[in-house]
């Protein structure tokens, strides 16, 4: 099917038969424009820092893995929120997602991955880094994730454990952060309104009216 369009040249401006073209069928591919690795920095971890010749492991679901590094930390539960860091690959060594380049740390809670996330890092340790080559199905499945990743992709990615944060500490943290949003919002307010009196009276004790 992958033929050139071929179309029959013709006198007296007739259009081709349908005999003459043949539609050709391309292959969907990934743009470049997608891809983040121009701006992959050198020494963050390399799509072929890993080979085969590694001590892979594959679970029961088909997710392959190997430890890079080991970890000395907690190991997090399903329900737990997660810090980490890390670069996926499409396999032709495409970077559609990565910390590195901004070299910012991400957190989120285990639910909300896919299930090949899920699955790997349950067992990790904090501190621990893992690369992990995970299969359509634990991953984005047949619909993919348009634009960047198609439909039945394998995956590859390379992920640090920073930290592991217990439900309870997740949200006290966020109860923290909105009390001290909250307190911010009145002192700024409170700001305002001290500087709008303070020129006011002043304007006052010269002799005219305030707008």
């Amino acid at each position: 099917f992958a033929a050139a369009a071929v179309i029959g040249c013709r006198g007296g401006g007739a259009n081709p038969s349908a005999e003459d073209v043949v539609i050709p069928y391309v292959e969907p591919t990934v743009s470049d424009r997608l891809c983040q690795n121009s701006a992959y920095p050198a020494d963050a971890p390399q799509f072929d820092d890993v080979g085969d010749d590694a001590a892979w492991s594959t679970t029961a679901s088909g997710l392959r893995q190997v430890v890079l590094e080991t970890g000395d930390g907690a190991s997090p539960s399903p329900d737990w929120r997660v810090t980490v860091k890390y670069t996926g690959w499409l396999t032709d060594g495409c970077v559609f997602g990565t910390t590195y380049t901004t070299d910012d740390e991400v957190r989120f809670f285990l639910s909300d991955v896919i299930p090949g996330w899920r699955e790997s890092m349950l067992d990790m340790q904090v501190g621990e880094r893992r690369r992990m080559k995970i299969p359509p199905d634990l991953g984005y499945g047949a619909s993919g994730r348009p634009p960047i990743i198609p439909g039945n992709a394998e995956l590859v990615f390379d992920v640090t454990l920073i930290k592991t944060i217990p439900p309870e500490d997740a949200d006290a943290t966020a109860t923290a952060v909105s009390i001290a949003a909250a307190a911010t919002i009145t002192a700024v307010s409170e700001l305002v309104d001290a500087t709008f009196t303070a020129e006011a009276e002043l304007t006052q004790e010269a002799g005219t009216e305030t707008p």
